[in-house]
């Protein structure tokens, strides 16, 4: 089954639904904690473990499928670990690395297909694992490609195939990795485009199949602190 599915991604502010637009001023508390308060509140539901079952690296959902048993938990050490937890802001804030969740949109029955090992595209070939859905982002253009800097993609491999095929059960936890963007230019507009990476994956710009786009600008500037009136 090929997946025909957009790539979604966090956080995404409900109150501008129309903006791909991630921008906030480091020096600016009230400008990044939107961000924040999103993951937290996206990421939220993989706390509740009940319903779920730990899987090990030769488990996967299809158990569910054929045995009936829970489908598998999905756990978010990887993401604190690597400076993408709460702990750390989700790298938003004075750290200047935030961090994007990057997810497949939900397709009943659906699992990745591996490439064959000659064929595995030069964009992951590095960090491409059997079984496993792979991200790349870059800058959409040329002048973006420039400046998009350093990027770390967690997990490296990106989406762990053993949380699939999707099946709609209570408490299934979607999948998901995240990419860091480490080292972002200050005060520049990034256009930047990421691609998920499986053999039965369709790629298609005009109708955004198997990617998505969205906007960084990081500010860093002093924020102005209006006059007290007496």
């Amino acid at each position: 089954m090929a997946y025909r599915g957009r790539v979604g991604y966090q956080p995404w502010l409900k109150e501008n639904p129309d903006s791909t637009l991630i921008k906030y001023n480091m020096r600016d508390e009230q400008s990044w904690q939107p961000y924040v308060k999103q993951l937290e509140e996206y990421l939220k539901k993989y706390s509740d473990t009940n319903g779920t079952r730990e899987c090990g690296p030769d488990d996967n959902n299809s158990d569910l499928v054929n045995d009936g048993v829970l489908p598998c938990r999905f756990d978010l050490t990887n993401f604190t670990t690597a400076g993408c937890g709460p702990d750390k802001q989700y790298g938003y804030g004075r750290a200047g690395s935030p961090c994007v969740v990057l997810s497949l949109n939900r397709l009943i029955g659906w699992q990745p297909v591996d490439y064959a090992p000659d064929s595995v595209p030069e964009n992951v070939k590095g960090r491409y694992k059997s079984g496993s859905i792979a991200m790349y982002c870059d800058g959409a253009n040329d002048p973006d490609k420039e400046h998009i800097g350093r990027l770390k993609y967690i997990p490296e491999h990106g989406i762990d195939g053993r949380y699939y095929p999707y099946v709609y059960v209570p408490n299934y936890h979607q999948p998901i990795a995240m990419v860091k963007f480490e080292s972002l230019p200050r005060n520049k507009l990034v256009l930047v485009e990421c691609r998920a990476y499986a053999l039965n994956i369709e790629h298609d710009i005009t109708s955004r199949l198997g990617l998505v786009h969205f906007e960084l600008f990081l500010e860093d500037k002093v924020v102005e602190t209006k006059p007290s009136s007496l």
